[in-house]
């Protein structure tokens, strides 16, 4: 990061908010997930030199809650029972993210469709991979709101 975007504070602190938006968790404790999103974003404060005004502080706060689940990975619920959802985050430049939903259960189902020597080996792109939810591109400043 500090190499290929250190240059650029714009593009150092949207790409650190990209990282940020590539970690994902489940936790069963409240604590846990509390305490877990409080160190990520503190990590991430300290980075690039953040308070807690800053447009991409409140931003990387915005997706540690959305990314860093309150729920049990065995019954892949969370804790008020609804399925688990995870978003897909991607930098399309210039300022501006992309995300799609995509419910937890339906993705680790798909995993043994992928094998060689599987029956549904040749689905290549199946409507599994059809998110639950699309938004339309975002900025730091709407993510922070």
């Amino acid at each position: 990061m500090e190499l290929k975007y250190g240059k650029s504070d714009f593009e150092k602190g949207h790409y650190a908010l990209y990282g940020l938006m590539c970690i994902y968790g489940i936790e069963l404790l409240p604590d846990n997930v509390a305490e877990c999103r409080e160190n990520m974003l503190e990590i991430f404060d300290d980075f690039l030199a953040l308070s807690d005004e800053d447009d991409l502080h409140r931003a990387g706060a915005y997706v540690l809650s959305q990314n860093i689940v309150h729920g049990d990975a065995i019954t892949m619920l969370t804790n008020d029972g609804a399925a688990i959802s995870f978003p897909e985050w991607g930098y399309l430049g210039k300022g501006k993210f992309q995300r799609r939903d995509f419910r937890f259960d339906t993705l680790t189902q798909m995993s043994s469709f992928g094998g060689e020597d599987t029956l549904f080996a040749d689905l290549g792109n199946h409507e599994v991979f059809t998110p639950t939810k699309n938004y339309a591109a975002m900025s730091v400043g709407e993510l922070a709101s």
